[in-house]
């Protein structure tokens, strides 16, 4: 979580991102370097007569290919809040998607839904909404919350 104090300029900003260990070329090393681990392990099993040992394999490697597909396609995944001057200006970019919400920062309210797993961050004016803080953890959410609670309510 990125934040700016509103105190010291006169846009504040929070933007939220996915938590990416590995990045680009790093993913995909670690991909082949998995794939290679499990072709070895699996022609050894073909060497010593386990032969159906090799379609699991294949699965296996099918499997991890998508599931580092989909890490690929989220990694870029962001959440962005601006306030600049008297506007509120809601970003969200998922999974290639881009969401823009604009609204008067006077008039938007932030709504917290809390049930008994998860709480929700929505942003909402004249009847339409925008909900915040998919990408941050719970308390990261509870936090942006409070934070943007308090901005909303400053007056010049």
């Amino acid at each position: 979580m990125d934040d700016g104090f509103a105190a010291d300029h006169p846009d504040f900003s929070l933007t939220a991102k996915r938590n990416c260990s590995l990045q680009g070329a790093e993913r995909w090393r670690a991909f082949w370097i998995l794939a290679v681990v499990s072709g070895l392990i699996g022609s050894a099993s073909v060497g010593i007569g386990a032969w159906p040992i090799v379609p699991f394999t294949g699965l296996e490697l099918a499997a991890l290919y998508v599931a580092f597909r989909r890490l690929a396609r989220d990694a870029g995944d962001y959440e962005r809040v601006t306030i600049r001057g008297d506007r509120l200006i809601v970003e969200s970019h998922t999974r290639g998607r881009v969401c823009r919400f604009e609204s008067n920062r006077y008039w938007t309210q932030v709504v917290v839904r809390k049930d008994v797993w998860s709480c929700q961050i929505a942003l909402r004016s004249h009847g339409r909404e925008i909900e915040f803080g998919t990408l941050l953890s719970e308390g990261a959410r509870l936090a942006a919350a409070r934070r943007l609670q308090d901005l909303l309510r400053v007056k010049r």
